[in-house]
């Protein structure tokens, strides 16, 4: 099957229910999956791993011959090649599709993006009368909860958690994602209520992905300029307060919240690191970042979305 996703065309031996189906044309990536009880030898050297705010190991990245091996602690591995062409998903048995679907979407092909050279945000986007506003911040800030508030204000969904960038004459695009919101529980019921349709995302996690395609103009697929982004405080920094916060980062500051939220593969790779620094510091350049503050109560999610298009009308300062 072939499908387009971040402005690649995918070739997939397996369906990706969340992706629609296209015509017939020439893949940027193969993906080959095989369900077995044994993954890949493992490497004598992992150069990077990941771990889960508890300390338990999450991922872990290895070289071999140039080409790159992704492994999911106990779930599955994924070896790219070294021209971000091919993908072999090797997947433990019992763990479900939907599973293996969301780390290939969602975590494995964000950094292939970036391993291709091209450049991503982890980040929720959606698109208002002036653009694409986007919002960046820690897991768990609340990303894809304010960006369901403003589809309920009728504003076009185009990524959830990467937000992939191309540079234009004009200035900084973005490349629509897939539809699709992933919202824990609670988020999905005060937002949507009985209308909330959903799948679950992974065996290992709460939440739920929010079926957004059915809704009339809930998802734009066109590439559309990007106008300004809010980079989050996290939750225990804005334990307390009651007001609605925003206000400009410094150049400086912009530039190291971009980096923290910037997908990247191989962190050794200089030429790579080089690359992408300059690529953010053009987006800095070009695209204001404010600071969002904001109540950790739904009740106050009108009043941030009120705060946000107030705050756009002085958008070119």
């Amino acid at each position: 099957m072939l499908y387009k996703l971040y402005g690649l065309i995918i070739s997939s031996d397996e369906i990706l229910p969340v992706l629609t189906p296209i015509s017939k044309l020439k893949p940027d990536i193969q993906i080959r999956h095989f369900f077995c009880s044994k993954l890949f030898p493992s490497p004598s050297h992992w150069f990077m791993k990941w771990h889960l705010p508890g300390g338990k190991l999450w991922l872990s990245f290895a070289k071999i011959d140039g080409n790159y091996l992704l492994r999911f602690n106990k779930l599955a591995d994924f070896l790219i090649n070294k021209a971000g062409r091919k993908i072999v998903c090797l997947s433990q048995l019992g763990i479900p599709k939907e599973t293996i679907q969301h780390l290939l979407l969602d975590q494995v092909i964000p950094l292939v993006i970036n391993l291709r050279g091209g450049e991503a945000l982890h980040a929720s986007a959606v698109l208002v009368p002036q653009g694409v506003i986007a919002f960046i911040g820690p897991t768990g800030s609340g990303k894809s909860t304010i960006a369901a508030s403003f589809l309920l204000a009728k504003c076009p969904h185009l990524s959830d958690d990467c937000l992939t960038l191309i540079e234009k004459a004009k200035g900084i695009y973005v490349i629509p994602a897939y539809p699709g919101l992933r919202l824990w529980k609670d988020s999905l019921a005060w937002l949507f209520g009985d209308n909330g349709d959903s799948n679950f995302v992974a065996h290992y996690t709460d939440k739920l992905r929010s079926v957004i395609k059915n809704r009339p103009r809930a998802y734009y697929a066109v590439p559309q300029p990007l106008r300004r982004l809010y980079s989050i405080t996290p939750l225990h920094k804005a334990k307390g307060k009651t007001n609605i916060l925003i206000k400009p980062l410094t150049p400086r500051e912009s530039f190291i919240a971009l980096v923290q939220c910037a997908f990247r593969l191989d962190i050794k790779d200089n030429h790579m690191l080089t690359r992408q620094f300059h690529f953010l510091r053009q987006v800095a350049s070009k695209i204001s970042v404010r600071q969002l503050i904001f109540p950790r109560d739904f009740n106050f999610l009108p009043a941030v979305r009120e705060a946000i298009v107030n705050d756009l009308k002085n958008l070119d300062n």
